[in-house]
């Protein structure tokens, strides 16, 4: 009893002491820091994805943008291990350089509908470049069903006679850069081939114009062959691109090398700020 008393009062005298005081001060501080730390940790990551629910493309400005305005401290760091780990997640997935998408899907466009336009001009000038699309591989996200379709090709300037006329011997109903103002004089679409110049950078995959080239060059074409209205555009891109993940970068960048990024971005991304923020 005496030496439990004993201790006791050692316990005690060692409360009171300046050491122990000083390692109590550290403890709780390092517990609070903790603490914190953990919480500041949660409201980032949700904040995050308050930012991006029920959003279907957007950028890191995009979280950047959201997080300054609710006034919560963060680094470009942190954000960038959040994105990280919800791609490891399989919540988020890339949408091209600085864009993530929720659309797992990727697209693989249907070619059947221009390989045999591509193959009777790759046999006949087996060395040139050339891209073909047709509206037909827009099919599955009408909402309007087409039954008269127009396939395009893009070459080289020098070609586009030559290429023109490799067509017309092949009984292709072909037209030669169709402006605007000559398509109610002379255009008819039914089974109708255009043959436009190629413009630099188009992204293409072999000779196959990818999705992104499409839709811009549809944006286009639209209005300059009169082959549908600005609405049904606008049914086609949102169908597409809420059922495929596509490159986003690589669509504004060839908008903005056919001059048509800030009329895209006005009429079909700002309409469609519901699933895109930039």
């Amino acid at each position: 009893m005496v030496l439990i008393s004993h201790r006791s009062k050692g316990l005690k005298a060692n409360l009171k002491s300046p050491q122990f005081s000083t390692y109590w001060h550290r403890s709780c501080t390092c517990a609070n820091t903790i603490q914190i730390g953990k919480l500041k940790k949660t409201s980032t990551k949700s904040a995050i994805q308050g930012i991006i629910k029920g959003k279907k493309y957007f950028t890191v400005e995009t979280i950047k943008r959201g997080l300054n305005k609710s006034r919560l401290k963060y680094n470009s760091t942190t954000v960038n291990q959040y994105l990280y780990n919800l791609k490891t997640e399989g919540e988020l997935f890339d949408a091209g350089r600085g864009w993530y998408a929720t659309v797992n899907a990727s697209l693989e466009l249907n070619t059947k509908p221009v390989e045999k336009l591509k193959s009777v001009v790759a046999k006949q000038f087996p060395l040139l470049k050339f891209a073909v699309w047709s509206t037909e591989q827009l099919q599955p996200f009408e909402h309007h069903m087409m039954t008269q379709f127009t396939s395009f090709i893009y070459t080289d300037i020098d070609a586009m006679k030559p290429v023109v006329e490799c067509l017309k011997d092949n009984d292709y109903n072909v037209y030669l850069n169709p402006q605007q103002s000559e398509v109610a004089k002379y255009f008819e679409p039914t089974s109708a081939t255009v043959v436009r110049q190629s413009v630099t950078e188009e992204p293409v995959e072999g000779y196959y114009a990818t999705v992104e080239k499409i839709l811009v060059d549809m944006f286009l074409e639209k209005d300059r062959l009169h082959l549908m209205d600005g609405a049904e555009y606008e049914r086609i891109f949102r169908n597409l691109v809420l059922l495929h993940r596509i490159n986003m970068p690589r669509l504004l960048r060839y908008a903005d090398r056919r001059k048509v990024k800030a009329s895209l971005i006005k009429d079909i991304l700002a309409a469609e700020q519901d699933v895109i923020t930039m």
